[in-house]
């Protein structure tokens, strides 16, 4: 048998795949930008962007050889299965962030949004699982731990909603991270080919704190992304004002988060200004270079440097909330933490945030951690790890650490 995943992730703007080995190697890597059309049918660019994924990795390795694929992906996006209809995870909903349920409230409004749609599915998809089923056919929704329940939906909450028992009937069962939904059909991985294993994955931001290995008390990791978001792991929930704790995919363990919304937005935004006023495209790389050191004395660069630190002092104070709440309920305070997603891969911004914060920054092999989580689960599902825990030890490893320096 092959030692190698492919996983998939379905991000707001783009989708990810590597093949992975299973000692945490990316054997290829690729990404697709989606389209920017109707955001109402989004996910129905998605198996055309996979299938020229499949073909990307295919072109850097070969025979594409593969024992699995894995799934995860943004949420709590939803997708009517009749018609790829889509509610994106950040469309704004009435009651969004007033109940326990992260996707009811959606739900609700999917069925106010697509009436036709919601009537003519059989199934209504969480974003992942709509592209397992039309990988597999499978009909499942990913729950990340037991516990996650409530913040999905029980059948008693969404009878109090005001749906009927026949409405919550197009919700599909619960399956775990890393159990098998099943195996690939020719027409949409012509790639891969029929007979493929297809495990599911998670919610993206599970599969990072996977990917990342944060999955014991004391580990922070900022996934820093179109927004970003920074996770401590606890053995006790932490609450406080402006913090989200839900259950770790960990059964005993906690996930205490705190989200600066867009933070990456913001900063793809100036990178747009600033290539209309020079006239001229840059790269991420030149453009901090720029903002940093601002060789063309331009105010508009001194406008990045000011964007990027106050992004830095936004994730200083949300680490100064969680781990006060942290110490207060006697858990091991940490002095480092792994970052992940975009800013990952650019040097002088790592850095700059280690010396705003304090902490140790520590860069990881495979900075698309949702990837790397992606393929725990895979290997875990297959067997060939005991838990994802010992999965996540075994395949995360760091390329690089920034130490905060005087300024």
């Amino acid at each position: 048998m092959p030692e190698t995943v492919v996983s998939i992730d379905i991000g707001s703007s783009s989708m990810k795949a590597a093949a992975i080995g299973l000692s945490g190697q990316l054997l290829a890597r690729a990404r697709r930008r989606l389209p920017t059309g109707d955001a109402s049918r989004a996910a129905a660019d998605w198996p055309g962007c996979l299938k020229a994924l499949l073909q990307d990795l295919s072109d850097q390795d070969g025979t594409l050889d593969v024992a699995a694929l894995c799934i995860s992906g943004n949420g709590p996006t939803l997708v009517g299965g009749d018609d790829a209809a889509t509610l994106l995870w950040n469309a704004p909903v009435a009651g969004d962030g007033n109940s326990a349920s992260l996707f009811i409230p959606r739900i609700v409004e999917f069925k106010r949004r697509h009436p036709d749609s919601w009537q003519k599915s059989r199934s209504i998809y969480s974003g992942p699982e709509y592209l397992i089923h039309e990988l597999t056919g499978a009909d499942l929704t990913i729950l990340p731990e037991e516990r996650y329940a409530t913040a999905y939906w029980t059948a008693e909450a969404l009878l109090d909603a005001g749906f009927t028992e026949e409405e919550a009937r197009k919700l599909p069962p619960f399956a775990k991270p890393g159990s098998k939904a099943g195996c690939t059909k020719d027409r949409i991985a012509p790639i891969v080919g029929s007979g493929v294993p297809v495990y599911c994955g998670a919610p993206d931001f599970i599969s990072a704190l996977v990917g990342t290995n944060c999955l014991e008390p004391g580990q922070l990791c900022d996934r820093a992304g179109s927004s970003e978001g920074i996770n401590f792991c606890s053995d006790v929930p932490l609450e406080g004002t402006g913090i989200r704790t839900l259950p770790s995919v960990v059964p005993g363990l906690w996930n205490a988060s705190v989200l600066l919304p867009e933070s990456g937005s913001r900063f793809s935004r100036f990178k747009e200004q600033v290539e209309q006023d020079f006239g001229s495209t840059l790269t991420y790389e030149e453009l901090v270079f720029m903002c940093i050191h601002n060789p063309s004395q331009e105010a508009i660069i001194d406008q990045g440097k000011y964007l990027m630190l106050q992004t830095a002092m936004q994730v200083r104070d949300s680490l100064k909330v969680l781990l006060s709440l942290a110490a207060e309920k006697n858990q091991m305070i940490p002095d480092r933490m792994t970052v992940t997603g975009g800013q990952a891969a650019n040097d002088e911004w790592n850095q700059m945030k280690s010396n705003v914060t304090g902490m140790a920054i520590l860069v990881p092999e495979c900075s698309d951690a949702e990837l790397l989580g992606d393929a725990v689960f895979a290997f875990t599902g297959m067997g060939l790890f005991p838990t994802v825990q010992e999965g996540a030890k075994a395949l995360h490893s760091i390329a690089k650490c920034f130490e905060p320096e005087a300024f």
